[in-house]
């Protein structure tokens, strides 16, 4: 299993947008205070399939200006 964090910035005066977007997408949304708007957070069975989610399902969103991208690791 991998767990992916996507931070996501929205075009300014869109933030209410992209969340609303985000919430479509069925991956678990929270939004932020500070450097980043939303951190989405996907778990899935292998990379590729997290970046396919974060291509298709966060970045296709016409108001999202960045992403930054973690990969969780297991110790």
């Amino acid at each position: 299993m991998v767990k992916v964090f996507t931070l996501v910035n929205a075009e300014m005066g869109k933030a209410r947008e992209v969340l609303s977007e985000l919430k479509k997408t069925g991956l678990e949304v929270y939004p932020l205070f500070g450097e980043y708007d939303y951190m989405v957070i996907a778990e899935t069975g292998d990379l590729k399939t997290a970046t396919a989610a974060i291509l298709d399902k966060i970045q296709a969103i016409k108001a999202v200006t960045r992403t930054r991208t973690l990969v969780g690791a297991e110790m």
